[in-house]
């Protein structure tokens, strides 16, 4: 049985960063995604907006309803520009995230590394010493046999 690993509670405190770091990107991911979709919504309201302005072209045009339409659909593209800001500075956000995603796992897997090679040298330690026992065992064994057979060649 390995003797414990000597840096147990690093390695665990690097594997929870690591998992905290990739939580801390999935929510950026998550409010990126929100975002885009806010911004797929207003476009599509956008399009509805054309659509019944063109509608109500025809016949009585209403110079209020065109000048309505025309501050809601200028009220709307703010609000794109707003947020096509907000997803740039959210887009900023998730490559510090993932920079610090990658830091951590680097820092894990040198830990990770060091458990192995900690493993490895115990292995080869505890092999040494069977063969060691072994070898002490054999030895004892032949020169038992060795002092038997004399004793019988002495009577």
């Amino acid at each position: 049985m390995p003797a414990e690993f000597r840096f147990k509670a690093l390695l665990d405190l690097r594997r929870q960063q690591r998992d905290e770091a990739g939580a801390a990107l999935g929510q950026v991911n998550e409010a990126v995604a929100k975002v885009n979709t806010q911004i797929d919504e207003i476009e599509s309201e956008r399009v509805a907006l054309r659509d019944t302005r063109d509608v109500n072209r025809q016949g009585n045009v209403s110079v209020d309803a065109l000048l309505a339409h025309g501050r809601y659909d200028l009220q709307l593209q703010a609000d794109i520009g707003s947020l096509e800001s907000t997803v740039a500075e959210l887009t900023a956000e998730m490559d510090k995230r993932r920079v610090k995603l990658v830091e951590a796992e680097a820092e894990l897997k040198r830990f990770e590394k060091l458990k192995e090679n900690d493993e490895a040298e115990f292995r080869a330690l505890e092999s040494k010493r069977e063969h060691a026992e072994a070898d002490e065992v054999s030895t004892r064994r032949y020169t038992l046999q060795r002092q038997r057979y004399t004793l019988q060649r002495q009577r």
